[in-house]
């Protein structure tokens, strides 16, 4: 799998805090297993998007079953959820942040959201957005609920069916 990362400026606890996420490959038993890090303004640490490695759950059980496409989750304080619908994201915050609307559009011309997570912690969710063409890539992106926008991505050389987050 190839990867490319892109990262915008967010606050966040000190030390830079990592969420690792399972994309399932399609057609096979095996997915990989990407870690996001939000990037902190004024640290100097790593931040992004990256593969840390691909899992085949026939030999590896480590890390449970393969994931399943969610099309529709909330976070755990119930406010925020995010859902796949008609291929793009809607995204849905009850606390007001100031200049940002509770809720919110993700869509990619080129890509047609597939699957969604939200972090235990509630801040995030990750999306799956699948190529809508041959020859494209497939991306997850981490989507930031206070500002309802792609923080960070990655673009996945194999075609990804389910997300879940990593134990």
């Amino acid at each position: 799998m190839l990867s490319v990362a892109a990262c915008g400026a967010i606050a966040t606890t000190a030390h830079g805090q990592r969420y690792r996420v399972l994309v399932g490959v399609a057609g096979t038993t095996k997915m990989s297993l990407l870690e996001f890090s939000p990037c902190i303004p004024a640290e100097t640490s790593a931040c992004g998007a990256w593969i840390n490695r691909v899992i085949d759950t026939a030999n590896d059980s480590s890390f449970g079953p393969l994931p399943t496409l969610v099309t529709t989750q909330s976070a755990r304080n119930r406010t925020a959820s995010i859902s796949v619908h008609n291929g793009q994201l809607n995204v849905e915050t009850a606390g007001k942040t100031p200049g940002v609307e509770p809720k919110g559009v993700i869509k990619d011309p080129r890509r047609m959201a597939t699957a969604v997570v939200v972090t235990g912690d509630s801040r995030y969710a990750f999306a799956v957005f699948s190529s809508k063409t041959a020859g494209d890539v497939a991306v997850v992106r981490m989507i930031d609920f206070a500002t309802k926008m792609a923080i960070a991505s990655i673009e996945l050389a194999d075609r990804p069916a389910g997300i879940s987050m990593a134990p």
